[in-house]
């Protein structure tokens, strides 16, 4: 604590790395200053410099007699390849505010008693060096021509790309930088694509936007424009209905008739309050329907209550109403007071999420029930 509390206050030191130094010897040292061996790292990491500025500061302390070389047996344990040197503090005796308390700590250590000889006081610090160039006026950089600033050389690419005319400062309205048009072979790469509106689709009956033909777009696509053009609610743009016209074209693949689709997506309206988007929504509903056997034999009713029952987009067969009952008491969830109406777990007269969320209570009253 002594080394410590003499290292951070009354060091005659020139500058904080002499200080950071001498407190990191003090730390590890006895109240006499002696035996203190923290290596070169552990110093420059308490005083926060690397460690070539150690040994240098090391070198001044010793010169000017702050540190000493102590007693090299106090680190013998350490194996010597990796043992540091051991220093001194040399504390003035005049400093110590009791030092005969000190003396007898050095006895009991079998050392000899401080003497105003042996430690005696220490000449002040020098003064630190100063800069060169102090009071001196800094040297101002020579100044560019009035009116002329960053030149930028011209670029012959035929008005393709950025060209910089000469004269003129980055405020001027008729000189400066120029960002000529595109030429037209060479046009931009990120020009967006036409969104599609309903009253598009509705126009032409099949999705079409300008600029693209019927045929460019998928048999799933045509059918989610055609149905968002006569239920705007239902309608799918951008990106989700590229998704979700694949996952329909699969579907009709698969069996699905474009009726049984649109009755899939449209024969339950979207929720109130609409937490999630519409994209969303018929994402899900088709997701489900998708898990289930396809019903390409199963008629679904149409706005005015037939059944219609389709092989190819716009060919229907009318059945009776006892058909779509029968899909649904077979195939239709009978959560939610029957109002569910997605596709059943099999095995299950729930569907997978009226499953986790009813649980195995109304499996077992669906049965007794049945019973």
């Amino acid at each position: 604590m002594l080394p410590m509390l003499w290292a951070m206050k009354n060091a005659p030191v020139i500058d904080a790395e002499e200080r950071g130094v001498l407190m990191a010897l003090a730390e590890s040292a006895w109240s006499d200053g002696t035996d203190a061996f923290p290596s070169k790292k552990t110093i420059a990491h308490i005083a926060v410099v690397d460690p070539k500025t150690v040994q240098r500061r090391l070198r001044t302390l010793t010169a000017r007699g702050l540190i000493a070389e102590g007693n090299q047996k106090a680190a013998a344990y350490i194996p010597s390849w990796c043992r540091p040197k051991v220093y001194d503090l040399l504390i003035p005796y005049s400093w110590y505010p009791d030092v005969e308390q000190v003396n007898a700590e050095r006895r009991g250590r079998g050392k000899p008693p401080l003497t105003r000889d042996s430690r005696p006081d220490l000449a002040p610090a020098p003064p630190r060096k100063t800069r060169a160039d102090k009071g001196k006026p800094r040297r101002k950089k020579p100044s560019q021509p009035e009116g002329r600033g960053l030149q930028v050389p011209p670029v012959d690419n035929e008005d393709r790309g950025t060209t910089s005319p000469r004269g003129g400062d980055c405020k001027s309205l008729t000189r400066g930088l120029q960002d000529p048009q595109p030429s037209p072979d060479n046009p931009p790469q990120d020009t967006p694509r036409p969104s599609v509106r309903p009253e598009d689709a509705q126009s032409t009956g099949n999705g079409r936007t300008d600029g693209e033909s019927a045929s460019e777009l998928s048999p799933g696509v045509q059918l989610l424009l055609s149905i968002g053009a006569r239920k705007p609610q239902f309608l799918l743009t951008g990106r989700t209905l590229t998704d979700q016209g694949l996952m329909v074209t699969g579907m009709l693949l698969e069996g699905w008739t474009p009726a049984q689709l649109e009755q899939v997506i449209t024969g339950r309206p979207l929720p109130q309050p609409v937490r999630k988007t519409v994209g969303a929504i018929v994402s899900g509903r088709l997701r489900d329907a998708n898990a289930s056997p396809t019903p390409s034999a199963v008629a679904f009713p149409d706005q005015e209550g037939h059944t219609a029952t389709g092989t190819s987009h716009g060919t229907r067969e009318w059945s009776d109403q006892g058909a779509v009952d029968t899909y649904r008491e077979e195939n239709e969830c009978d959560g939610r007071d029957g109002l569910c109406g997605r596709p059943r777990r099999p095995g299950s007269p729930f569907c997978w999420e009226c499953s986790s969320v009813f649980g195995a209570a109304a499996f077992t009253q669906f049965h007794n029930a049945a019973g």
